[in-house]
């Protein structure tokens, strides 16, 4: 290197050091870097853009039994429409279509969705089932839903899927199933008219108060039925009943709402039979005891299965056990022959709405989740394209940022269909947003549910109102029964 070269480069390593000295900071000892601006002819880079994801057109259908040939995004409400909006855009971006389509009637989901997936001419990309027909799939040797535990496009610890079905459709490092949100389901529906009537203005909103106060209690609740339960006519027959009720969702809510269930799991992922536990028995010796102390009354032979719908209508029960969705049938006007709006309404009456009562070993009220389960086919044809199924259908569960994070757009339609406010401002709140849902694990084992053909549903709650025999000897007799389906799901299943 020349003397000259050297002598250059010693000096402008001595300016480079004056300008860190002159850049220190007295106050706090801290050196900072000078702002260089470009020299002439430099330009600032510019970031080069990730292109969109895109699915190269891909049409994909989620199917179930209630939305028609010619399904379109909602936009009955301003929410649904910025939701609505928002879809087109990520459909736009990503190039893909989604839509929603009837691809079987509820009662055929096994027998037509089964034969679609093991024929690999699956009827829709995502299929909707009820929780009770799971059981049928869930027997296959090769399992029939596509195992979705590794894909990056879903993430199960957001908030908006629902943990209890994520975790009952999880067997050993598999997860078979998904759904998003929390349907508040099960509450007790009363007749608020018929309160008024028999106990008073006074007693109508009681029971909202009680559940407020954490009173509502099976001990308040069962006080209530009886106040309610009366012979009008002193003829010594009972005219009206506290309760009426389906056997398999009072028992079924009986248990669950004091932290109890036929069949549980364990922390290994096992399932256990509790059919003979003593907790058991007795949670159903309490719900038993209403038929016995004449609370409600059990069906008379050739009634329809659902007659208790009819006593409720006719305004010869207080309060019945149902899903919060009834209430768009309790809400709604008669039809004529012809399936016109007649302007009628059918159950003349306003009503009420909570929770389900707490039992005596629960600190709270404990909603329950019987959520429709998605699933992806798991055949050939949808293995090649799971990933970006699994993304649109997860893009399409999600909500328009302006709604997403409104504590109160969860709210929707329900105010239109609930006769009061404190239906959706109290006890739909606590069932959605307050308390987590349970998930009775015995839907998804094979031979104890099966779309209501499974022991625990025909055995034992289409007979647990029996005069013959309490629940406890009912149990007992199909304990084995109960113990030998387990055992057979626990060895092939969930290893």
């Amino acid at each position: 290197m020349s003397t000259i070269k050297k002598l250059l480069l010693v000096a402008m390593v001595c300016v480079f050091a004056l300008a860190l000295v002159a850049c220190k900071d007295d106050k706090n000892n801290t050196t900072t870097t000078p702002t260089v601006a470009p020299t002439s002819g430099e330009t600032t880079p510019t970031p080069t853009e990730v292109p969109a994801r895109s699915l190269n057109g891909l049409a994909v259908v989620v199917g179930d039994w209630w939305s028609g040939d010619n399904w379109q995004l909602p936009s009955s409400t301003s929410a649904e429409e910025l939701n609505s909006e928002y879809q087109r855009e990520l459909m736009a971006k990503h190039n893909y279509t989604i839509t929603r389509k009837s691809i079987c009637g509820w009662g055929d989901q096994a027998e037509t969705c089964l034969l679609s997936i093991t024929s690999n001419e699956p009827l829709a990309d995502v299929m909707t089932f009820d929780y009770r027909f799971i059981g049928a799939f869930m027997d296959q040797e090769d399992p029939l839903f596509s195992d979705v535990s590794k894909l990056s496009e879903f993430n199960f610890s957001d908030k908006k899927w629902n943990k209890a079905v994520v975790e009952s459709m999880t067997v050993g490092d598999a997860i078979y199933g998904f759904a998003t949100g929390i349907e508040p389901r099960t509450g007790i529906f009363y007749n608020k008219d018929l309160v008024k009537k028999l106990l008073g203005e006074g007693e109508v909103d009681k029971p909202y108060d009680w559940q407020a106060s954490g009173e509502w209690t099976w001990d308040k609740f069962k006080e209530f039925a009886k106040k309610c339960t009366v012979d009008t006519d002193n003829d010594g027959v009972t005219d009206i009943y506290g309760l009426i009720t389906q056997q398999s969702v009072f028992f079924e809510m009986t248990m669950l709402s004091n932290g109890h269930a036929i069949i549980t799991k364990d922390a290994n992922g096992k399932y256990v039979n509790n059919a003979t536990n003593s907790e058991i028995i007795e949670d159903c010796d309490w719900a038993y005891a209403f038929y016995t102390e004449g609370l409600t009354r059990r069906a008379v032979e050739g009634e329809q299965w659902n007659f208790f719908e009819s006593v409720f209508k006719e305004q010869k029960a207080v309060m019945i056990p149902y899903d919060e969705y009834k209430a768009s049938d309790f809400s709604a006007n008669e039809k004529d022959a012809d399936g016109n709006d007649t302007g009628v309404r059918a159950y003349d009456f306003d009503y009420g709405f909570v929770c389900f009562p707490k039992g005596p070993k629960a600190s709270n009220y404990i909603p329950v989740s019987r959520e429709n389960i998605m699933v992806i086919p798991n055949c050939e044809t949808t293995k090649a394209k799971l990933a970006d199924i699994a993304f649109a259908y997860n893009n399409f569960t999600d909500q328009s940022p302006e709604i997403k994070d409104d504590p109160n757009a969860w709210k929707g339609g329900y105010e239109a269909l609930f006769r009061d406010s404190r239906s959706v401002n109290e006890t739909l709140d606590i069932m959605i947003n307050k308390i987590a849902p349970v998930q009775n694990p015995s839907y998804i084992i094979p031979g104890l549910w099966d779309n209501n053909n499974g022991v625990i549903q025909t055995k034992f709650y289409y007979n647990v109102d029996s005069p013959d025999q309490t629940p406890g000897q009912l149990l007992e007799s199909l304990n084995s029964e109960i113990q030998n389906y387990i055992d057979e799901f626990n060895t092939r299943r969930a290893k």
